[in-house]
C-alpha cells in the first residue's frame, strides 16, 4: 500500500507498505482527503516540530476522512460505505483519566503522525488506514470528502 512519508527534512516520499490487519473493534478506512497541518510541515522543512525530532521513516497526515472498507469483529455502529472524519487521537485506555471517562486527558494519548514517542506513531496519508471503530465519525451523506477532513481541526479551535 502506498503512503506519504518523510525520512527527514525535505525528504519526502511515497513509499510501499505493508497493509495492515484489522483486529476486534477496528474499521479500514479508505482514504479519500486528507488536510497538511502545519506539523507536516515543520517535519518536512525542519525534520522537527521544535524539541520533537523525526528519528525514523513516519507517515505523515492526521487531518483524513474516508470512505470505510472493511469492518473488524466487534465493531457496531458502522457500516462498509460509511463516509467518516477520522479522529486521530488514540486515547490508552488505561490511565487514570482513562479508567474515569476521561479520555480527552489521557496520559499516553497515541496521535496520528507523530515523532514524540518513539518509534513514532504512522500517520493516516496512505491508501488506508486502520482505525478504532471509536476513532470514525460518520458525516452527512451531504458532506464530502474536502469538508469532513477538516473536521479535526476546526475541532482544535
Amino acid at each position: 500500500m502506498r503512503a506519504v512519508v518523510i525520512h527527514a527534512a525535505k525528504d519526502l516520499r511515497i513509499d510501499n507498505l505493508p497493509t495492515e490487519h484489522l483486529r476486534p473493534g477496528t474499521v479500514r478506512v479508505k482514504l479519500e482527503r486528507g488536510g497538511i497541518c502545519g506539523s507536516d510541515l515543520h517535519y518536512y522543512q525542519d525534520g522537527r516540530i521544535g524539541t520533537i525530532l523525526l528519528k525514523m521513516p513516519m507517515v505523515l497526515g492526521h487531518e483524513v476522512a474516508g470512505l470505510i472498507d472493511e469492518l473488524g469483529s466487534n465493531v457496531t455502529g458502522l457500516k462498509v460505505g460509511d463516509r467518516v472524519a477520522v479522529n486521530p487521537s488514540r486515547p490508552c485506555g488505561d490511565c487514570r483519566f482513562c479508567s474515569q471517562g476521561h479520555q480527552i486527558h489521557c496520559l499516553s494519548m497515541r496521535f496520528y503522525g507523530s515523532a514524540m514517542p518513539f518509534p513514532h506513531i504512522h500517520g493516516a496519508f496512505q491508501e488506508s488506514v486502520v482505525a478504532e471503530a471509536a476513532q470514525c465519525f460518520v458525516v452527512p451523506k451531504t458532506t464530502t470528502a474536502a469538508e469532513a477532513a477538516v473536521c479535526e481541526p476546526l475541532a482544535v479551535c
